[in-house]
């Protein structure tokens, strides 16, 4: 029984500090932030590119998780890469469109479908 009532505290823990980080939710955006609202969207950490087609820029959520056997990146560069995007993101003062935009939609990425925010 001890086991089961540690494993909910730890479950209502892990909550609470993602709620926490969701409603931190002003100024840039974080790393820590994007993976939360991911992981609270769709449940998984959803692999996120920045692709540029013609003069558009789109953020793109691909289908692919980090939390899937055959995602090909360990966590630490999942990491990295999502850290590039949040930068760039950040540097072109998008921060909140993506954040609202996260929380709002209610499409979901599907194998083959990426979901796309165009982003300029």
């Amino acid at each position: 029984m001890k086991t089961g009532l540690a494993s909910l505290a730890a479950a209502q823990q892990d909550c609470g500090v993602l709620q926490k980080t969701l409603a931190m939710a002003a100024g840039p955006l974080t790393v820590t932030e994007v993976r939360a609202l991911l992981q609270q969207r769709w449940g998984a950490s959803y692999d996120v590119h920045l692709i540029q087609r013609q003069q558009r820029i789109y953020l793109h959520i691909m289908w692919g998780y980090l939390e899937q056997m055959s995602f090909p990146l360990d966590e630490a560069t999942y990491l990295a890469r999502l850290a590039d995007v949040v930068e760039t993101i950040n540097g072109m003062d998008k921060g909140e469109a993506v954040r609202t935009w996260l929380r709002t939609t209610t499409d979901r990425p599907r194998l083959g479908k990426a979901l796309s925010l165009p982003l300029r």
